[in-house]
């Protein structure tokens, strides 16, 4: 592994340090005067992709043009919307961020103390590795239309040569971008300033918003795990104060998933809805146009995908773990302790009776069954669109 790569995977020393560092780079962390980063980043999209492609289409007939238009569209705005969202909830993510703070800052049992240096070392590291799998996407989805392109140039002549690749169909204002080389280069220049805002707010989305959810998992993991120690606590004075500490953190654990749920529900509603329609064009688009012009979908139906995968696999993971707080209890031979003690846990488990998770704008749970149901909204869709066109 080069140097340079494995220093940037090395993981920082503070919570969230590199999604923190994303944010506050974009204005979203930190100084609240700084947000005009964020505005120029928003400002740059609008400018050179999403109104040309709202207001001026995609300068080419035909309905598969059309469902690739609109699908790059949506998933150029959804984007926007979800760090829109989230830079909305900022006061509800600040103050998750000082819950997590102050949970992993109390006394733990060693074994523990260690469990969440390497969960955090993990988390870094994805975070991480997050953000070079969507800069290598980038640089694929700007480099095959550029490498197509450069073909073409060398290979034929001007009245033999078929029209340029693009990276986004769009008629970018009054140039020639499929024909006229400056033209060409002229989009291209502008276009890869607003995709890689593009992607950096994609990145944000997996290197914060998928983060602090596995640390929500982890949070009930750690929970039940000091349950389960408690059995080999000997003095029942001990394990009436280590069961105390126990419900302190099970309470913050869930004002965690509560200050979660205020930051991202509406994110997820907004990602689950989109998904669909993206998807089905995406689809028709792909299975009418295969060939180098679908690549670029492909890689965005990829990202699309990978994103809505790890959001229900977290989702699940965080409702089964706060559940597993229940079922750790209730294995726990409580019946042996005091009053006072059983007490305490009869309410650790009514509070874990309560279904806890992620939801999208507290319709559903974002889980595993959720991604088969849109995945086969979206392929429904999709046979209606190929039946029809």
């Amino acid at each position: 592994m080069w140097q340079p790569l494995r220093k940037f995977l090395a993981p920082g020393p503070e919570l969230l340090s590199f999604g923190l560092q994303m944010l506050r780079f974009i204005g979203l962390w930190g100084d609240r005067r700084q947000v005009v980063r964020y505005l120029l980043v928003l400002f740059s999209e609008f400018i050179f992709l999403i109104g040309p492609k709202a207001l001026l289409g995609s300068d080419k007939e035909g309905f598969d043009s059309t469902a690739r238009n609109i699908g790059e569209l949506i998933f150029l705005v959804e984007v926007c919307i979800s760090i829109g969202i989230f830079a909305s909830r900022r006061a509800s993510f600040e103050r998750l961020i000082v819950v997590l703070e102050n949970i992993l800052r109390r006394k733990w049992p060693r074994n523990l103390q260690d469990e969440i240096y390497r969960f955090h070392r993990r988390m870094e590291f994805f975070a991480r590795a997050y953000a070079l799998y969507i800069g290598f996407l980038l640089f694929l989805y700007n480099c095959v239309p550029i490498g197509s392109t450069i073909v073409k140039l060398i290979r034929f002549d001007e009245s033999e040569r078929s029209d340029f690749m693009l990276v986004v169909e769009l008629q970018f204002f009054w140039f020639d971008i499929r024909r006229n080389v400056v033209h060409y280069a002229i989009y291209m220049a502008f276009c890869f300033v607003a995709v890689s805002c593009s992607a950096y707010q994609s990145t944000l989305k997996g290197s914060v918003i998928v983060v602090v959810t596995q640390y929500g998992s982890k949070l009930f993991e750690l929970i039940s795990k000091r349950i389960d120690a408690m059995r080999s606590i000997e003095r029942a004075a001990d394990r009436d104060r280590e069961l105390r500490e126990i419900v302190k953190l099970h309470g913050m654990a869930l004002e965690y998933v509560q200050h979660l749920e205020s930051t991202i529900s509406f994110v997820m509603i907004n990602q689950i809805m989109n998904c669909i329609f993206i998807w089905c064009l995406m689809m028709f688009y792909v299975s009418t146009n295969f060939g180098p012009n679908a690549a670029n979908v492909m890689l965005l139906f990829l990202v699309l995908m990978g994103e809505m995968v790890v959001y229900c696999l977290n989702g699940t993971a965080l409702s089964e773990q706060a559940a597993g707080v229940g079922h750790a209890i209730y294995n726990y031979p409580w019946y042996k302790e005091s009053v006072a003690m059983q007490k305490n846990m009869q309410l650790m488990i009514q509070r874990a009776q309560r279904p806890t998770g992620i939801t999208a704008a507290k319709f559903y749970f974002v889980n595993i069954e959720r991604l088969g149901l849109v995945t086969q909204a979206s392929y429904s869709y999709y046979l209606i669109l190929k039946n029809r066109f």
